[in-house]
């Protein structure tokens, strides 16, 4: 009897020590995070074991014990909580504003939006990686147009070489041309004058005929501006208006070209 007591508390202590020796599977993970080092590749872990977890590239712990032990088969509760890294504002910025596409966490991009008048120069977007935010921004410099587009028979002033936003241009046309279009350009926010520059045409008169009349001295054609001509009526007209007529830079005659109208004779 004392003999089968022994050999039962035997068994019974050989059974719990089997129980608390057993091995744990591998552990479940929470969202965002994986078995840090060697661990990741084994798939038994020996009772006693510790192991450790660490949160995925882009993730950072938002706090709890990232350890977890295996006792008796089972692993102890898992504390650590993972959330997506968060690079905060990138901060205040001159003659501009960050547009966040779409917010300031991993992955996510800042995109520097220049004022009106104003262009980035150097760098590009900024990204958020695991160490902050990655990149150069640009700086918002005054916008500024090169030379002003040239127009034969004209010219523009002032001549400088850079011009900057809402700085304006005056055409002026040489003489005997007449200018056909905007005669003020300004440098527009996206670096280029506007509106369209104007033409200079050359200033042309029709002939000046006249109904019973007819050309008596003057320029001849081609009649340009400031040509200067004498009108005469035939015999037996009288003639209304001025004789002699001058080309004017709408391409008109002035004072206008004068009419002959017949003689009455009063008996």
């Amino acid at each position: 009897m004392a003999i089968t007591a022994v050999l039962l508390l035997s068994s019974l202590g050989f059974l719990a020590i089997t129980a608390q020796a057993q091995n744990c599977s591998r552990p479940p993970k929470g969202e965002n995070m994986d078995l840090k080092g060697n661990d990741i590749l084994l798939t038994s872990f020996p009772d006693g074991t510790t192991v450790t977890f660490a949160c995925n590239t882009g993730y950072e712990s938002a706090g709890g014990s990232p350890r977890i032990t295996c006792t008796a088969g089972s692993w102890s509760s898992l504390g650590l909580k993972c959330q997506r890294k968060n690079c905060g504002p990138v901060g205040e910025v001159e003659n501009g504003h960050i547009e966040y596409r779409p917010g300031t966490e991993f992955g996510d991009t800042a995109v520097l939006i220049c004022d009106i008048g104003h262009m980035p120069v150097g760098g590009g977007k900024l990204t958020c990686g695991t160490q902050g935010w990655m990149g150069r921004l640009p700086v918002c410099e005054v916008t500024q147009c090169e030379s002003p587009p040239v127009v034969q028979d004209g010219s523009f002033s002032p001549n400088r070489e850079v011009y900057d936003y809402k700085d304006t241009i005056v055409y002026t046309c040489k003489s005997g041309y007449t200018r056909n279009g905007s005669r003020q350009l300004h440098c527009s926010d996206d670096g280029t004058f506007k509106p369209e520059p104007p033409k200079c045409i050359k200033v042309e008169c029709e002939d000046p005929e006249i109904s019973f009349g007819q050309l008596s001295s003057g320029a001849r054609p081609p009649y340009g501006y400031l040509s200067t001509v004498t009108l005469q009526c035939n015999a037996g007209y009288t003639m209304i208006g001025s004789a002699t007529v001058m080309c004017e830079l709408n391409g008109q005659w002035s004072p206008g070209l004068p009419q002959c109208i017949r003689k009455i004779w009063i008996s």
